[in-house]
């Protein structure tokens, strides 16, 4: 049996990035002339191009502008955060490498599911250290969909390790969104109280078990190998 394991990155992994959002504002600004901030919108759990285009729709951007634009407004973006993260403070949550350490330890193949795009997500976990634990993902510059990103982190891990058969799939994450995504998915949601969400609030958005955090690796992991949690894998 295969066991995969994706994760969130914000408030899951480590603590929001001031200079993610910077990056974004910035190039926002760079490719629409548009001045403004990240609390033009309830942006949490949402995807950066889904970010994007909520500030631009705040502002009456039409569609057309925005689409025709949002391309290189992601490459923008990248370019901006490139320029940041050499000094960024990005700190890591209380456990986390612990924990990445016994599950790749114990055999579990390791992945992303972010709204971050794929070479921001790379440079906040290179900047402290993790981001080899990864060898797939589902990311912000892949689809809007959060729901698409776990299906497509799915496909890339099955056709890399050439995967078959009986495998049982996690994602942990902080927001309602990734729970939500995870059960579209067929995907088994764990939340994580490390955000700004209540466990009820992940609850009832479908995760299956709510932890405080990721500093028990020893219950976490328990919780991975509990067959009621398997047997409940993609049901409604």
């Amino acid at each position: 049996m295969n066991y995969l394991v994706s994760f969130d990155i914000d408030n899951t992994l480590v603590k929001s990035s001031a200079g993610h959002m910077e990056s974004l504002i910035l190039a926002i600004q760079d490719i629409y002339g548009l001045k403004t901030s990240i609390d033009a919108i309830n942006h949490h759990g949402m995807t950066d191009p889904e970010i994007i285009i909520g500030i631009l729709e705040k502002y009456a951007v039409d569609g057309h502008t925005i689409q025709s634009m949002l391309e290189k407004c992601m490459d923008r973006m990248q370019w901006q955060y490139a320029r940041i993260v050499p000094s960024e403070n990005i700190v890591i949550l209380d456990g986390v490498l612990e924990l990445l350490t016994k599950l790749d330890q114990n055999g579990f193949l390791l992945g992303l599911v972010t709204g971050n795009l794929e070479p921001i997500a790379r440079a906040k976990l290179k900047r402290i250290g993790i981001n080899d634990f990864f060898k797939f993902g589902g990311f912000g510059s892949d689809n809007i969909s959060r729901t698409e990103l776990v299906k497509i982190a799915i496909r890339r891990a099955a056709n890399q390790f050439k995967l078959a058969g009986d495998n049982q799939i996690f994602h942990l994450g902080d927001a309602p969104q990734d729970m939500l995504a995870a059960r579209e998915a067929g995907v088994i949601p764990i939340g994580v109280t490390t955000g700004i969400f209540s466990a009820e609030a992940l609850k009832s958005a479908g995760a299956y078990q709510v932890v405080p955090d990721l500093k028990d690796g020893d219950a976490i992991l328990h919780l991975l190998l509990t067959p009621y949690l398997h047997k409940q894998q993609g049901k409604g």
